[in-house]
């Protein structure tokens, strides 16, 4: 499957966020000192909607992203912008995106009770990168989101 400029475009957009603040349930909205905040899906179907996609961010959270986007059978199959998810057996509760080479970007570190950018700051809650999707050994599965140019 080759890489669409809208997957492209999904990637780049995901990549630009690095070190943004985690804040539980933000999808994109600023902080009072203009930093843009995202939790783990926010960052997801904010990127999404920017790039010309569905706007899920009112609707979808990773139990949503789990149930609608296409699964993918294994990390062997994974393309740039696929989706890695994470939690209990049919409860994801994270969520990642696959950069390449098994590299993983996402809004990271943070909880229910990360709400402000000090809770962020204190437990280093921001858009990060992984080398390996593993870095997490919950790991669910894989899913691709509805690119289409």
């Amino acid at each position: 499957m080759p890489i669409t400029s809208q997957r492209a475009a999904f990637l780049s957009l995901a990549l630009a966020q690095m070190h943004a603040p985690y804040r539980w349930g933000a999808k994109g909205e600023r902080a009072a000192n203009g930093a843009q905040l995202f939790d783990c899906s926010g960052l997801v179907t904010w990127c999404l909607h920017q790039v010309g996609g569905p706007d899920w961010r009112a609707t979808h959270n990773t139990d949503r992203l789990w149930d609608v986007c296409k699964p993918v059978a294994s990390v062997a199959d994974l393309l740039p912008g696929d989706l890695v998810l994470y939690g209990k057996a049919g409860d994801p509760d994270h969520v990642m995106v696959h950069v390449g080479a098994g590299v993983v970007v996402g809004a990271s570190g943070g909880g229910r009770k990360t709400l402000t950018l000090e809770d962020a700051a204190r437990d280093a809650a921001r858009v990060k990168a992984f080398a390996r999707p593993e870095y997490r050994p919950d790991i669910l599965g894989f899913r691709r989101l509805p690119f289409v140019s």
